[in-house]
């Protein structure tokens, strides 16, 4: 469950992606945070979204914060990084994250955001990516604990298997993660 103050400034961040986006599809929640308003109680310690360089750029100038470009073992894109409360807060804009073997560039993937979701936080919806991309991005980065967390809680509460193909496709996976990804969901049905 979600902290008081965690809530307070999600709220504030979302208020901000809002005015900064002409499109409510044009920014994402994601990670924990994302799968926390989804229904998935997961560990959570940081704010993170996803969006265009450009609305990076706009929320920077906004919050009177510069975005640098980062390049890390799992992540690049230009970044704009803030800390509101003691938490962790990241803009992520056009990311592209890094696998072993391959990089996914979720700008790039239509369905995924014809697919957002958008979970309740006390009444107001927040644009959410939804539990198969994230199931996705863990099998990608190799984070064993995440996939089998949004793993289980697929397979208790159903998944789309359209919109991962068109995930898998779309963001041109290798068979070997495609085969990775759905050999989790086979494991519990």
């Amino acid at each position: 469950m979600l902290t008081q103050t965690y809530k307070t400034v999600l709220r504030t961040l979302v208020s901000v992606l809002e005015e900064a986006t002409p499109e409510p599809t044009d920014w994402a929640l994601i990670g924990s945070g994302s799968l926390q308003l989804q229904g998935l109680n997961t560990e959570y310690d940081t704010i993170e979204f996803m969006t265009t360089d450009k609305i990076v750029t706009t929320i920077g100038k906004m919050l009177g914060e510069e975005p640098v470009q980062i390049t890390s073992a799992v992540v690049s894109g230009t970044r704009l990084r803030l800390t509101r409360e003691d938490i962790p807060i990241f803009v992520i804009g056009d990311p592209v994250f890094h696998g072993v073997e391959e990089k996914l560039s979720p700008v790039q993937i239509p369905s995924l955001w014809n697919a957002l979701n958008h979970g309740s936080l006390d009444g107001h919806r927040i644009p959410c990516t939804p539990p198969e991309w994230e199931l996705v991005l863990a099998v990608i980065l190799q984070a064993d604990d995440r996939a089998e967390e949004i793993q289980q809680y697929l397979s208790e509460f159903g998944y789309d298997s359209r919109l991962l193909v068109r995930i898998l496709r779309e963001g041109h996976a290798t068979t070997q993660t495609e085969n990775m990804v759905w050999s989790l969901l086979e494991e519990r049905i």
